[in-house]
């Protein structure tokens, strides 16, 4: 007959690799869940929940503080609408693409220039390029100037070659919003 005090050892040796096989699962979700729910990744656009983050995000932020900006599109192409919010002191914000056209990023890309009153307009400042997928009717973009934004007065949306572009021509604004108007 097996007496309990052996049989004890026996059963805590055959959880020992479940519980190792937890602590491995847990640190990996623990790795990678902020990157799964920062909704100013690259994935915050691909993915339904990086998609659902950056909208929570961009209501936080509105509701957040007074001195956030909230700007509508002011043109752009037929049927598209959105809008841009903007936080001058945490330098990030979010755009709200509706009825964009879905782009190819290996032929293009859309691009957010920021148009600063401290700055030559000639020169905005780079706010991210970003593509619009398929099948989606309503986008949520991360925004993070890659210049400190001292006092901006215009957003624009342009259409650019894949890589995106230093200096855009402005051949093809497909959105734009005015500060304070």
């Amino acid at each position: 007959m097996v007496s309990s005090a052996e049989t004890a050892p026996r059963t805590s040796r055959r959880a020992l690799p479940w519980i190792f096989a937890a602590a491995c699962l847990g640190l990996a979700v623990g790795g990678w869940w902020p990157r799964l729910v920062d909704p100013e990744s690259a994935a915050a656009v691909a993915s339904p929940i990086g998609q659902w983050c950056a909208q929570v995000a961009r209501e936080r932020m509105l509701a957040s503080s007074h001195t956030v900006g909230h700007w509508p599109w002011a043109g752009g192409e037929e049927g598209s609408a959105g809008d841009i919010v903007w936080d001058n002191a945490r330098q990030r914000g979010f755009l709200r693409l509706q009825h964009f056209v879905p782009n190819d990023p290996t032929r293009a890309r859309y691009q957010l220039w920021i148009f600063d009153a401290a700055r030559d307009d000639r020169y905005p400042v780079d706010g991210g390029v970003f593509d619009v997928p398929p099948g989606r009717d309503e986008v949520v973009i991360p925004v993070r100037a890659t210049l400190p934004v001292l006092r901006p007065v215009a957003f624009a949306v342009t259409v650019e070659a894949s890589g995106g572009a230093v200096v855009s021509e402005r051949e093809k604004v497909v959105a734009f919003a005015r500060a304070g108007g």
